[in-house]
């Protein structure tokens, strides 16, 4: 069974048929229920997409909700200490990338291969930047590239979207 972690932005996507990457997002979302994956959703993403609307708008049976607990919290301040005092990749010094940090750590302690995202800007950059020493092994998987599913069984091996 493979792990799947979502983020936020995802969830965005996800449910508002009016954003440019919603295709995509579901059809990972159709995919993995298909065929029994596991879509993990932190309750931190939970708090951040409660912000645009109810996540009771889910269907929440088939996501597994992921508690933030000890574990996810010792890897996640690994993490900060890992990256403090580097500017944030966006440059823009967000707040939430003390959330994206804390969703990458749980996803790494999970065990999910991949997460799935619109966040080209930080959490994407973030992953990258924790994989190259080597903290971090899950791989972000970004919708604007479309629906390529063998990348959630394989992150590392890149598609040519063809």
């Amino acid at each position: 069974m493979v792990k799947i972690c979502v983020d936020t932005s995802y969830l965005i996507s996800f449910a508002d048929p009016t954003r440019p990457n919603h295709q995509a997002a579901v059809d990972y979302y159709r995919y993995c229920v298909e065929r029994g994956h596991l879509l993990c959703l932190s309750t931190i993403v939970v708090s951040e997409f409660e912000v645009v609307q109810p996540a009771s708008d889910l269907p929440l049976s088939h996501f597994h909700i992921i508690p933030f607990n000890f574990p996810h919290a010792v890897s996640s301040a690994v993490y900060h200490r890992a990256i403090k005092g580097q500017s944030a990749p966006d440059d823009a010094g967000r707040n939430v990338v003390r959330n994206d940090l804390k969703i990458l750590a749980q996803a790494d302690v999970e065990e999910c291969s991949v997460i799935l995202t619109e966040d080209a800007n930080t959490l994407t950059k973030w992953a990258a930047q924790l994989a190259k020493i080597e903290l971090c092994k899950v791989s972000a998987l970004l919708l604007k590239d479309g629906f390529r599913p063998e990348e959630l069984v394989h992150p590392a091996q890149k598609t040519l979207g063809i």
